[in-house]
């Protein structure tokens, strides 16, 4: 349906219908528009903001009542948290406020029915918005469990939702919206401001305690994001450190004794090269005395073959070279391979600033800005 704003009432209305405001006013039926505050839900978690936003409202609404309202350039949903509030509370930014549309109250009951083998379109898009997986458990699975038909109800949807693996999207948030438009605000007027007086510190410091409270806002509400993800990530992780252990123990076991396998036929080897060794360094002395001859023949120990590829029929496995070191004198070190303890010297710098002196470093005060919001 194609929609139209009312400048003088401050409302969307659809054009077919025209403003209702308008329309009342010309059969004389106007009648003072209620004052109302909502509380924004959040489009991932479902929560309530904390901060509370003014409208009129041309319906009359009960606190707790879904609204859907206009929010920028598009709408959201909202609980009403208060209802009957004064006039003068508004005055200031009166003409700023906008109207909920008549008609914009949700319906909160959802009433419970059996679900049918097979479920309508309309149905699935009602339920689950479309999510196949979730009506595959809610449905066919858990009956299937159970043994009777399964009653998709409010609990049951929830509990089907949480367990879905759901991107949260920032951009939908009404308040993080907000939010952002307040920071493109400030980010213009940062650009543009010139302090030359006290009087111009004094108001940057204003703009810097707002500043900060969005940025701690902001981060409040990324936290919020990441706070299930996070979660999830945990979960996932100590599961797996469970179902992982056995095979994880089954390599580690298995490759250390290929790798003392590897170590034992290396020292075999070591033994057998050197004891041909030293049969040869007796046949050239044996020699020397001999004019160069040699009454016996050498005889040398078989060297035990170097195994460096193991082929099978489900795979290779191979020894490959892993070089590692060990500092044996760290005052023997090259320059080049030094690096200074940054912590260390952070330390010494906030806590002794530049009375400690350590050669080769120089200790500096550099200024920053703290803010104590209000």
């Amino acid at each position: 349906m194609d929609k139209g704003f009312c400048q003088k009432h401050n409302c969307e209305f659809v054009l077919t219908e025209g403003c209702p405001q308008c329309l009342a006013e010309k059969r004389g039926e106007t009648k003072p528009l209620s004052i109302v505050k909502v509380k924004y839900f959040s489009e991932t978690t479902g929560e309530l903001s904390a901060r509370e936003y003014t409208y009129y409202s041309i319906d009359a609404l009960r606190v707790g009542d879904v609204v859907t309202v206009p929010v920028r350039d598009t709408t959201g949903k909202a609980a009403v948290s208060a209802i009957d509030v004064p006039e003068a509370e508004i005055a200031a930014f009166k003409d700023k406020v906008k109207v909920i549309p008549a008609g914009s109250k949700e319906a909160l009951d959802r009433h419970e029915f059996t679900a049918p083998e097979t479920i309508s379109d309309e149905a699935r898009t009602i339920l689950t918005g479309g999510r196949d997986e979730m009506i595959a458990n809610a449905t066919g699975s858990m009956a299937e469990r159970i043994g009777e038909p399964v009653r998709i109800t409010e609990e049951l949807l929830e509990e089907s939702a949480s367990t879905a693996f759901m991107i949260p999207k920032p951009g939908e948030d009404i308040e993080v919206k907000n939010y952002y438009e307040q920071a493109l605000g400030l980010k213009t007027h940062a650009e543009s401001r010139v302090i030359k007086t006290v009087g111009d510190l004094k108001l940057a410091t204003d703009d810097l305690s707002l500043i900060s409270k969005i940025m701690k806002a902001l981060t409040d509400k990324k936290k919020e994001y990441l706070k299930p993800l996070k979660e999830q990530v945990a979960a996932i992780t100590e599961n797996y450190k469970f179902w992982m252990e056995p095979i994880e123990a089954a390599s580690t076991i298995t490759r250390q004794k290929m790798t003392a396998f590897d170590a034992e036929q290396r020292l075999i080897r070591q033994k057998q090269e050197e004891i041909n060794r030293k049969r040869m360094e007796a046949a050239q002395e044996e020699a020397a005395l001999n004019n160069g001859e040699i009454t016996e023949s050498v005889k040398l120990v078989e060297v035990t073959p170097e195994v460096k590829r193991t082929s099978t029929d489900m795979g290779t496995a191979s020894m490959v070279d892993n070089w590692k070191y060990e500092i044996v004198d760290p005052a023997a070190l090259p320059r080049e391979y030094m690096i200074p303890d940054h912590a260390m010297l952070n330390t010494t710098a906030k806590k002794h600033h530049d009375t400690k002196p350590v050669s080769g470093v120089r200790f500096y005060n550099e200024p920053t800005i703290r803010v104590n919001t209000r």
